[in-house]
């Protein structure tokens, strides 16, 4: 059935986030699917190797300290990768009634063919994939650099040395020595760099697919509001009465689709949450750091952990922030809509439609902080804080 109601415009919107998510088997169609349960145990088997090969290697700590930041940042973002994953993949009904409920949208749209709700729903689409090519294009350049650095090449021979060295894309040279100069180096090699596709998908594809259906979510909350807002009166009740009613059961679905969404990620937003406070910590005092020892590309890498980890905050602030603003614009429409005109009973359910529009909906971090830009701000300015002693107790 999903074949059939996708269209070029579904694909618009969705294929992107299809592409990313069905490598790792959570594609939220696909549930119940033998090989979608496979490539969902080989994404996560080889993320938790990922994360234990990498505590492996930064025990063995052979290389100096700069390299074990860089192995304890990728260890932070394989062990999140690897949660996101199970999550999604726990709540996946719930997702796929975001997905089926968005190709249905889309699928009606083409039998309408109203162009004021396709300029919407093709304006907050839009939004959707320019947030993610802007995630997941850094965070796939940073994973291509990660293998090609790591390739025998001639060309990234240390000076004066004739010897090519065989590194290892996961920079587990430490741990998997021996390997090196054994006939399964190739076959280790290709294996980590599986690894770092996943990590990177894990890690970034989810976040990019709740944005896209938050995305989605509001679009469909605003068409919703100009229909309020542009809503005949009749003088027959019962016709009255009937298009109150399909709005209604809309609303009441568009909520039930945002609970969805937030019941799925809230427990991911709280990990990411918590790894990246970590992690601007860790980064915060390595940037501090370069830049006073005058390394500044390990100033450089360390600003572009940090910026990818307050990308992703925010595009969980700013999709839950989108969201409480779209509710709570449904009663300004209901305000707008010429209500005045309706019988004493419809005015009635008008204020009862007002009354649920007023009761804020929120994206949580574990239930415990609401994520709304107000909430990312506090981040910023905490981080800025906290950069900013550390620099005093450096140079004190």
């Amino acid at each position: 059935m999903e074949h059939q109601d996708w269209t070029v415009d579904t694909s618009y919107e969705l294929l992107v986030y299809k592409l990313i998510m069905w490598p790792l088997g959570i594609w939220p169609l696909n549930k119940g699917e033998l090989f979608s349960e496979i490539r969902l145990l080989l994404a996560a088997s080889t993320q938790a190797a990922t994360f234990i090969c990498l505590t492996l290697e930064i025990l063995n700590n052979c290389r100096g300290v700069e390299i074990v930041l860089d192995l304890f940042v990728l260890s932070v973002f394989s062990l999140l990768a690897c949660v996101k994953g199970l999550i999604v993949h726990h709540h996946i009904h719930n997702m796929s009634e975001n997905v089926r409920s968005a190709i249905a949208d889309w699928s009606l749209l083409s039998q309408t063919d109203n162009s004021q709700n396709k300029e919407l729903m093709t304006k907050y689409a839009r939004i959707g994939k320019l947030v993610c090519f802007s995630l997941m294009i850094p965070a796939s350049g940073g994973t291509l650099s990660w293998i090609i650095l790591a390739l025998p090449l001639p060309m990234f021979l240390p000076a004066n040395s004739s010897n090519v060295i065989k590194n290892f894309p996961l920079q587990t040279a430490c741990t998997f020595d021996p390997i090196t100069t054994s006939k399964f180096y190739y076959l280790i090699f290709g294996l980590q760099m599986y690894q770092l596709v996943t990590t990177c998908l894990g890690n970034c594809g989810n976040d990019v697919f709740f944005f896209g259906m938050s995305m989605h979510t509001c679009g469909q909350l605003e068409i919703l509001q100009n229909d309020l807002t542009d809503i005949e009166i009749e003088k027959e009740e019962s016709n009255n009465w009937r298009k109150l009613k399909g709005m209604v059961k809309r609303h009441v679905h568009l909520i039930e689709l945002v609970d969805k969404l937030e019941g799925t990620f809230n427990m991911i937003i709280l990990a990411q949450l918590i790894m990246s406070a970590v992690l601007i910590c860790i980064m915060g005092l390595q940037v501090i750091i370069a830049l006073k020892t005058g390394d500044m590309f390990a100033a450089v890498k360390a600003n572009i952990v940090l910026s990818s980890l307050m990308s992703q905050l925010f595009l969980y602030s700013y999709g839950g922030d989108c969201l409480t603003t779209q509710n709570a614009s449904v009663a300004l429409a209901v305000d707008k809509s010429p209500w005045y005109k309706a019988s004493a009973v419809t005015m009635k359910n008008v204020a009862f439609i007002m009354m649920r529009a007023n009761k804020p909906i929120y994206v949580t971090a574990g239930k415990f902080f609401d994520m709304t830009l107000s909430t990312f701000m506090e981040i910023l300015k905490a981080s800025v804080s906290y950069m900013s002693v550390l620099r005093i107790a450096i140079d004190v």
